[in-house]
């Protein structure tokens, strides 16, 4: 085969197994496929959220976290994650005394209107406004409930504390059969441990606001209550810092080495109970938990949330352009394993197709200067409408200058009369914010907007100048890939621009010195971008100028494991210039067999699968497309697409030397449990896979990476199904119920026919 311009990519699946793969099998139905897509767990969950926990592991933080469904989409799937260990309850304890007040309303024993007479011996500090009113003073339980959960107040937490007593709230504990929640002492009392604290851990303060949500402890409308209550709350330093107007319902809890948040989000048919439980570990630490915490409660709530937007989803077709399908996601996945957040667009620009791909996270973006994009296209279309031309000069003033990226704030004085030409140069090549911010009071926030509006851009948003702060949501910046892409092939095409000022914009990204990504990933490549890079996010975006395989492309990451701004392009840099040169790879690919013609029903899924090196050839011009799939080339390719490791423990067969091409591969997929062996030991390397080995090796692959299936008892519809031995059953019901494999369009499943090395080829490019 002939490359051009190829950059080697060894790439590493974490799946392969979604949907229908094998020709000439029977597409699954819309409702079959529909079922498998949308069934929802929180296995990925899991994998977004241990890199949190460890990397605060590494910075003297223990992190304890647990997520449960309450909605019904994610299987009511539950997690626990971190230290399951007693944690100092702080304010989260009061979850457990409005609890008991509400029963205690509910028997009739107490109402909201009652008044309670509060004095000033009462009156403890911290959190909370009541200590400032005047006493004594007759006070509703409904306010010193309402301002214990949303202020925190500890004066009027302690004063219910009083009206319920200890044994009342030790009773509902009990009652709940919990081990290590404990009300031991009143808030801002000297405690004297174990007996006189306040203790929760994850499993029980999950289980509570379980029982709260679903009414198991109070009644509906004392449920009802307390969600008002905790949807109103004040203390927003955590899941209201990292989600700012989103439908969340929380309590917070803070002491000098602790820091939690625990409640709900509420998305509608998406909602879940959360608790997020933080300590520092490290002595010289202690009195640190807000500056230390906050931040990782804020990085786990953000995670959470949008692994809710975009889960389940429905995924990205393989079919729609296979190459960069097989080469993009693989690495998206494994990103995610590892905490980084990542979106990808992908636009065909050169003419051939409108073939457009999105992958990873449909979920905004904090943009940092990829935003600029959207200043200059507003600029620019100004200078085709005549109200603004490039030769114009603007004074910038002392006060304009602002600090990070570009050269202009290196000027020798100010003011200087600058044109238009040069601040838009700095902001596009040097990301340069000081002419980015001269720009924006030029063109115009609201002319930014409109544009935006004008192009059917949802997300994308310029809502304050760089280094302004952001006072509201709808002050800050945002980006997503969907509409990048958008914007970039609205810019390509010229829709809403004169060729000339299109050029000028392209000129100005190819002329990118910001080559910390796409930069670094294709030096002297023929690319055009603009690069994005802050706190913990890093992006680039622009075109791959490939002549004839000319796209635009969007590669958003952030960071989920620090807020470190050094750490996070450390980490995400590399992330961006490898799906980078995955995609420069697979377009510069030109397949060369001759026995796969341009019109061959698996010709892309072969192109794919070769690009990326998950299956090679039967000679340097063939593939042999019909030719039965060995169990060698078979567990080979499952084994690469996992990204499993070998054993160092020798060969995994006797009739596999350790020299072999595939003995490594084989040997890994042995130790994942994914394969086994004859019965003399030997693993029939030349074997042909039938059918019905297929499905049990694609089932033991797919539960290797996504966790079990539960065992299926329906009859199998096929006209041959009595055929199909009992050690596969399962294995061909699971399959066919994830969409996965299914029977011909006779009717029959041929359990005994082989396999071809076409159908194995599509079948990896599916279920990446």
């Amino acid at each position: 085969m002939r490359l051009r311009n190829f950059v080697t990519i060894k790439i590493s699946l974490t799946l392969v197994l979604l949907a229908s793969m094998l020709y000439p099998l029977a597409q699954p139905s819309e409702a079959s496929a529909a079922s498998a897509s949308s069934a929802g767990s929180f296995k990925s969950l899991t994998g977004i959220l241990q890199p949190i926990i460890d990397a605060a592991a590494e910075d003297g933080v223990g992190v304890s976290i647990g997520v449960e469904d309450l909605s019904g989409t994610y299987g009511n799937d539950r997690i626990e994650l971190g230290s399951p260990d007693a944690y100092l309850a702080a304010s989260t304890i009061k979850l457990a005394i409005v609890t008991a007040l509400m029963q205690e309303i509910e028997a009739g024993r107490l109402s909201l209107e009652q008044k309670v007479t509060v004095t000033s011996d009462v009156v403890v500090g911290g959190t909370g406004s009541l200590k400032n009113d005047t006493f004594p003073e007759d006070v509703a339980i409904e306010r010193l409930a309402r301002l214990m959960i949303t202020q925190s107040d500890n004066t009027a937490t302690n004063v219910l504390i009083d009206l319920l007593g200890f044994g009342r709230v030790k009773e509902l504990i009990d009652s709940l059969g919990f081990k290590v929640m404990q009300l031991g002492r009143k808030m801002i009392s000297p405690a004297n441990p174990p007996k006189e604290e306040n203790y929760v851990n994850t499993s029980e303060l999950l289980t509570l606001l379980d029982k709260i949500y679903n009414a198991e402890v109070v009644s509906p409308e004392s449920r009802d209550q307390i969600l008002t209550w905790m949807k109103a709350q004040e203390v927003n330093t955590k899941f209201g810092a990292a989600l700012p107007g989103k439908p969340i319902a929380h309590k917070t809890g803070e002491l000098g080495d602790v820091s939690h948040d625990v409640g709900y989000f509420l998305i509608p048919g998406k909602e879940i109970a959360i608790t997020v439980l933080t300590k520092v570990l490290k002595p010289e630490d202690s009195g640190k938990a807000q500056e230390l915490g906050n931040p990782i409660v804020q990085r786990v709530a953000k995670a959470v949330y949008n692994f809710l937007m975009d889960e389940p989803r429905a995924a990205a077709s393989p079919a729609t352009w296979p190459t960069l399908y097989l080469s993009v996601e693989p690495i998206v996945k494994a990103a995610e394993k590892a905490g980084i957040r990542v979106a990808v667009g992908i636009k065909d620009e050169s003419g051939k197709s409108e073939r457009e791909l999105l992958l990873g996270s449909g979920q905004p973006f904090a943009p940092a200067s990829t935003i600029k994009m959207a200043l200059v296209s507003t600029l620019m279309k100004q200078v085709d409408e005549g109200t603004l031309s490039l030769d114009q000069t603007v004074t910038v003033e002392q006060d304009d200058v602002v600090g990070g990226t570009g050269s202009l704030q290196k000027d020798p004085s100010f003011p200087e009369d600058v044109t238009l030409e040069r601040l838009a140069r700095l902001m596009i090549t040097q990301s340069d914010n000081t002419a980015t911010n001269v720009l924006i009071d030029v063109v115009g926030l609201d002319n930014v907007q409109s544009l935006m509006d004008e192009l059917g851009l949802k997300v994308m948003h310029l809502g304050r100048k760089m280094f302004a702060a952001a006072p509201t949501p709808e002050q800050d910046n945002y980006i997503d890939a969907a509409d990048f892409i958008a914007l970039l092939d609205k810019i390509y095409k010229g829709e809403f621009l004169s060729d000339q000022s299109r050029d000028q914009i392209i000129d100005w990204m190819k002329a990118q010195e910001v080559n910390t990504k796409f930069g670094a990933a294709l030096p002297g490549k023929p690319i055009a971008h603009k690069t994005g890079e802050n706190a913990n996010v890093t992006h680039d975006a622009g075109y791959f100028l490939i002549p004839g395989s000319e796209i635009a492309i969007a590669v958003l990451t952030e960071v989920t494991t620090t807020g470190d701004f050094d750490k996070a392009q450390e980490i995400g840099n590399p992330i961006v210039q490898s799906i980078a040169k995955a995609v420069y790879g697979a377009l510069s690919y030109e397949p060369g067999f001759t026995d796969v013609p341009a019109g061959y029903w698996a010709a892309p899924y072969i192109e794919a699968a070769s690009a990326a090196e998950l299956i090679a050839g039967t000679s340097e011009t063939t593939f042999g497309p019909n030719a039965p799939v060995t169990r060698a080339e078979l567990v080979s390719m499952l084994s690469r697409s996992l990204g499993l490791v070998p054993p160092n423990d020798g060969t995994a067969f006797a009739d596999m030397p350790a020299d072999s091409a595939y003995a490594a591969d084989i040997a890994a997929a042995k130790a994942a449990g994914i394969v086994e062996g004859r019965p003399d030991g030997t693993f029939g390397a030349a074997d042909a896979v039938s059918r019905a080995e297929l499905a049990a090796l694609l089932a033991r692959a797919y539960e290797y990476a996504n966790g079990p299936v539960p065992a299926r008892s329906e009859e199998l519809p096929f006209t041959d199904a009595g055929d199909i031995a009992q050690w596969a059953e399962q294995a061909v019901l699971k399959c066919r119920q994830l969409g996965i494999i299914d029977g011909y369009e006779d009717g029959t499943f041929r359990p005994d026919s082989p396999a071809t090395r076409a159908e194995a080829a599509k079948s990896i490019v599916f279920g990446a």
